[in-house]
């Protein structure tokens, strides 16, 4: 697979480059930030995502390898394509999507052009396990986790009533206080689930 590309600056755009690779001018999608970093002539070294479409070849590019860990996990999120993680890359360092997730702060999420309410809650119950790499802070608190566990439970997506996924939370928390926040929800969905 293409891991990086790396040569000068040629053209910068909004949230793309077009950076000269061996006679070859190669369009990168990237973030903000990174195209804010760079200037014409500049040397840049992108980490880099291939897409291959019926209709098209995606490059898009990173400066760091946390940020393109996050665009691949973002990925593997229900209808999460990459336009929406890319979105969320730009907008949201690894580090700031980490802490909203472990957090359960759905606002900082939703509040991401293009991310609605309900991409917002998916992304927080697939990625809540996965995002400690990016910010790294010590087991959550109990009752962090739990309220998370009880926010995406009581979501739209999953509805269950707030009363019934609290008792289910409270008694998991008994069970296995030092289990992740996906594995609660996972085993509070079999609880719930058997009524």
């Amino acid at each position: 697979m293409l891991e990086f590309v790396e040569g000068p600056v040629i053209e910068a755009g909004e949230e793309s480059l077009v950076i000269a690779v061996g006679g070859i001018g190669l369009r990168v999608a990237v973030p903000a930030r990174t195209v804010n970093e760079l200037r014409s002539n500049d040397t840049a070294r992108l980490l880099t995502h291939l897409i291959l479409r019926e209709d098209g070849i995606e490059l898009w590019g990173f400066a760091t390898r946390e940020e393109r860990e996050m665009f691949v996990a973002l990925l593997s999120v229900p209808q999460v394509g990459p336009k929406l993680a890319f979105r969320l890359v730009s907008a949201l360092p690894p580090a700031e999507l980490s802490a909203a997730v472990r957090q359960g702060d759905l606002s900082v999420l939703d509040g991401v052009k293009g991310i609605g309410r309900r991409t917002a809650q998916r992304v927080m119950v697939e990625l809540s396990g996965k995002l400690a790499q990016w910010a790294p802070v010590g087991p959550s608190p109990a009752s962090e986790k739990a309220q998370v566990v009880v926010k995406a439970l009581t979501s739209k997506v999953l509805g269950f009533p707030e009363a019934e996924a609290r008792r289910a939370v409270e008694k998991l928390m008994r069970e296995a206080p030092d289990a992740s926040v996906e594995e609660l929800i996972r085993r509070a969905l079999t609880l719930l689930a058997k009524g």
